[in-house]
């Protein structure tokens, strides 16, 4: 993701839609791995690689793994879970569904599976480690560091990388109108998106689209080709870059945009409204 900068790389606490990323009408789906902080809530499925679920989570979906699946304690899956490996699900976890595991499985105390499960490999009843420590681990092999005081370097080591995670921070919330979080908003490149996105900042990468819209209590950034089919609102400032496509309004503090972006509705700047023209 090249449009990722420098301040978004270093902060730690920020929310991740990788390069390709899709949310389809009942899935969020991403090639690479996925991270969902405790106390979100999430009302798609989820499919990707490694699947870290932390505490106390609700999804509504089916949840599948193409490698690992952890699920935290006390964690609700109104679906059924998935994974090509092995699968970690803790204490006074709820599945509404079916448990299928292609490897192993480890399975907390208090466990209720509605719909039976099917394990192909070794099966233990013990509360696994917390979900949040395969976190810390995950990330500490990923950037080869020693000590876990190191992890503010993720989002740096992350963006440099070919593969990025998908990251929803803790106390996300994601229904079939809105993503709501509480931290920088990262969407990647090639992204096809549905709903409203809102958080403190939001950046979003070149050449995806949007089927709803931006609203940011600070500042919106949209990198090249980008299409969104609602409108973008920032207390802040609001940049357009060039071949971006707005279907709605524009409303921020300060605008800036690139003289070959397309805005079809109202732009309305209090501080004034900036063309950045080519030098010919």
């Amino acid at each position: 993701m090249d449009e990722i900068s420098s301040q978004e790389r270093t902060n730690l606490k920020g929310c991740i839609f990788p390069d390709k990323t899709e949310l389809q009408e009942r899935i969020l789906k991403t090639h690479g791995d996925v991270i969902i902080g405790e106390h979100s809530r999430i009302d798609y499925g989820i499919f990707g690689y490694d699947v870290f679920i932390a505490d106390s989570c609700y999804l509504k979906g089916d949840v599948t793994a193409e490698g690992d699946l952890r699920v935290g304690n006390f964690c609700e899956i109104d679906g059924s879970l998935i994974a090509d490996a092995d699968a970690y699900i803790g204490e006074g976890v709820t599945i509404r569904g079916k448990l299928s595991v292609m490897g192993n499985l480890d399975i907390g105390d208090n466990v209720i599976i509605e719909n039976g499960f099917d394990a192909r490999g070794t099966i233990e009843i013990r509360n696994p480690v917390p979900v949040i420590m395969y976190i810390i681990l995950y990330v500490m092999m990923m950037l080869r560091i020693d000590r876990e005081d190191e992890i503010d370097q993720l989002f740096e080591d992350l963006c440099s990388e070919d593969e990025h995670p998908l990251i929803l921070p803790s106390h996300s919330h994601l229904d079939g109108s809105e993503l709501r979080v509480r931290v920088p908003l990262i969407i990647g490149s090639a992204c096809r998106l549905h709903g409203l996105f809102r958080g403190p900042q939001v950046s979003i990468g070149s050449n995806t689209t949007l089927f709803g819209s931006i609203r940011a209590s600070d500042l919106v950034s949209l990198s090249p080709g980008v299409m969104i089919h609602g409108n973008v609102e920032a207390k802040n400032e609001i940049i357009i870059e060039e071949h971006v496509h707005v279907l709605g309004n524009v409303q921020g503090r300060l605008v800036t945009m690139d003289e070959d972006a397309t805005v079809e509705g109202v732009i309305r700047s209090a501080g004034g409204l900036t063309i950045r023209r080519k030098k010919k």
